[in-house]
């Protein structure tokens, strides 16, 4: 165990705090470790870090916290056993579970409402379990699931300004995997995924809407150390941060909705695993 120097509080600097500050980015309370100064970021992943291992919830690293910090024996807290969903890698059960762990009620069921409809790249999925439908929400304003019935993938498919988004053998996969289901999976598109979560979990009115731009522009401050339930943002498109490095989002119409890291997107036409732009920021959501 490194030797406990001095305590370590906000706006302090120095080699001490960059090792702490890489010991949280290690357990998973924090999201990058690049600069030697204990900021708002650090102090956040302090205190839940704190919370985590009963101790005073101060933000400030004294000798018992710095004890419980380098300790050999530290077990990272995790729910990933009982609530992630185990078609998932075992890498991100383990890296959302410990997020999820470390978050306020209201963020952990968002993250666990958007998780159900994902699947992951990395475990080479049969089929989708949920639709990139544009324009549509995940919940309608009456709450109920937006689920893709027959009449409303006709009444899709019909629209000549969506026709970008199914085309190229999407609409047949899309129309298969309804078929196969019963017509029984839901379907949105980016904003939806956010708008319909919001909704249904009352962060918003049932009649909330948005596109991406505004979502991430209007409705978040931009943070450097996301959270489990913050917002991954870029122009024109959104997803949900849950933790661990990974996101869920609704990819298009040959991904459905993902769970990716690093944005690593699995085809589902081509059966391969495809690499897409990087998220220009994180959204810290103003409501929650």
């Amino acid at each position: 165990m490194p030797e406990f120097v001095r305590a370590l509080k906000r706006s302090m600097s120095g080699d001490d705090v960059l090792l702490a500050k890489q010991r949280l980015v290690t357990l998973g309370y924090l999201y990058a470790a690049t600069k030697r100064t204990f900021g708002s970021d650090t102090l956040k992943s302090v205190k839940a870090f704190q919370l985590a291992n009963g101790l005073e919830v101060d933000g400030i690293i004294g000798p018992l916290t710095w004890s419980a910090l380098f300790s050999e024996n530290e077990e990272k807290p995790t729910i990933e056993a009982v609530i992630i969903p185990e078609r998932f890698s075992p890498e991100a059960r383990q890296a959302i579970g410990i997020a999820l762990a470390q978050v306020s009620d209201i963020r952990r069921e968002i993250c666990l409402d958007a998780l159900q409809f994902a699947v992951e790249a990395e475990s080479n999925p049969e089929s989708m379990l949920a639709f990139y439908i544009r324009g549509g929400n995940m919940y309608n304003k009456d709450l109920s699931l937006n689920v893709m019935t027959s009449a409303k993938l006709k009444s899709y498919f019909r629209r000549e300004e969506y026709q970008p988004y199914f085309d190229g053998g999407r609409k047949e996969l899309i129309e298969e995997t309804a078929m196969r289901s019963m017509y029984q999976l839901p379907g949105c598109d980016c904003s939806g995924l956010i708008v319909g979560l919001v909704r249904k979990h009352g962060i918003y009115d049932a009649g909330f809407d948005a596109n991406a731009n505004t979502l991430g522009g209007s409705h978040t401050i931009k943070t450097t150390n996301p959270q489990a339930g913050d917002w991954a943002c870029k122009s024109g498109h959104i997803g949900l941060y849950v933790g661990g490095g990974y996101e869920v989002e609704a990819a298009g119409g040959a991904y459905g909705i993902q769970l990716s890291k690093n944005r690593r997107i699995f085809n589902l036409l081509t059966r391969k695993v495809q690499r897409f732009s990087t998220w220009e920021y994180y959204g810290d959501p103003k409501r929650y």
